[in-house]
């Protein structure tokens, strides 16, 4: 049982997004445990979470800063929005979400001032991103404690915030156990017949999303297939062989619906589309960087680099070679099996629970 009685998760985002949804998976897990927790998020955070809240109290807060001003004056306002939620909840540990490093630093500092037991939990560290000299150093001062989605995140939030190594635990994410969808083509408009290849995601150069002409075009009559939106949308609508969904609900139908999952990513931390499709018992095509929250990452998936043509022969082997692609599914499935939901939600209790108990020596 975690041993604080009342919580606060802090979502400084201004949108609601995967780390918002793990966090709300993290406050459901704590309210089970007998914890009355509180969630302070921007109104259209915790709108956009509606049922996703639980037994969770919604409190609004204006959180989310101007990243153009500077650091003292963005933790400042930060500090000052989050206080009346503390005085509402009078938490006894809180934990705050960081999608980007520098995000809840005025937050953090707000919990710190009033004495409050505080983990700080980030979802992605960019290896070639550079802190503000500020925010380094406010960072750096901060005493609370820190997580991310994967080691190697820690080990690149160490070197951001100029931490000693160790100082920044391991957070995977899980997922709760789920079966497998139905299969939906014709719902989604899909193609009968055909393999289908499938991205789900931000289309962005991040996510790789610029190289789905070049495998659409090597993996013909297979069809890739798109799932999201984002800055390179106009320019690959019409693509030949690239299917476009925008934004889709029913993810897990979707997943019923491929061959295979792609992500290509140049940054990631522990995407959670990886952990569906594993549960959804759908082969895994994944550059390095988007597995590395996986222990053995090349028995669960074929590891691509971010290069169409070598996609496309993975692909292709995906789809030859059935008795190493069924091996490769049963690990990853049995991979998020170990490491699921309530194993996440146990060891961020456990990270709380430790802050809590430095904090009172």
């Amino acid at each position: 049982m975690i041993a604080p009685r009342r919580l606060l998760i802090a979502l400084p985002a201004p949108e609601f997004g995967g780390a918002e949804r793990q966090s709300l998976a993290l406050a459901r897990g704590f309210a089970a445990m007998g914890a009355e927790v509180a969630v302070a998020a921007e109104a259209r955070v915790l709108r956009a979470a509606g049922p996703a809240l639980g037994p969770c109290r919604p409190i609004p807060a204006a959180l989310r800063v101007d990243p153009d001003l500077s650091t003292a004056l963005q933790m400042e306002l930060q500090a000052a929005a989050l206080r009346p939620a503390l005085a509402a909840a009078r938490p006894e540990a809180a934990l705050v979400a960081l999608p980007l490093p520098g995000e809840g630093l005025g937050a953090l500092a707000a919990l710190s001032a009033a004495g409050i037991p505080a983990l700080g939990v980030a979802h992605l560290v960019r290896a070639d991103w550079v802190l503000a000299p500020a925010a380094r150093a406010a960072a750096r001062a901060l005493p609370v404690g820190w997580a991310a989605v994967s080691a190697p995140a820690a080990r690149r939030l160490e070197a951001l915030f100029g931490l000693p190594h160790g100082r920044v635990a391991a957070l995977p994410n899980g997922l709760a156990p789920r079966a497998p969808a139905a299969p939906a083509r014709a719902r989604f408009g899909l193609p009968e017949g055909v393999p289908l290849l499938l991205q789900i995601g931000r289309l962005d150069e991040r996510k790789g999303a610029h190289l789905a002409p070049e495998i659409a075009a090597a993996i013909a009559p297979a069809r890739l297939v798109l799932a999201g939106t984002g800055p390179l949308e106009a320019r690959l609508r019409g693509a030949p062989g690239v299917i476009l969904l925008g934004h889709v609900e029913d993810v897990p139908a979707l997943l019923a619906s491929a061959d295979a999952l792609l992500l290509a990513s140049r940054h990631e931390g522990a995407p959670l589309v990886l952990l569906e499709a594993a549960w959804a018992g759908l082969p895994l095509l994944a550059s390095a960087e988007a597995m590395e929250a996986w222990d053995r990452p090349e028995a669960c998936a074929r590891l691509v680099p971010r290069e169409a043509g070598a996609i496309a022969e993975a692909f292709r082997t995906v789809l030859a070679d059935p008795a190493g692609t069924a091996a490769r599914v049963a690990a990853a499935r049995a991979a998020a099996a170990a490491w699921d939901e309530a194993a996440m939600v146990r060891r961020a209790a456990h990270l709380l629970l430790a802050e809590a108990l430095r904090c009172a020596a």
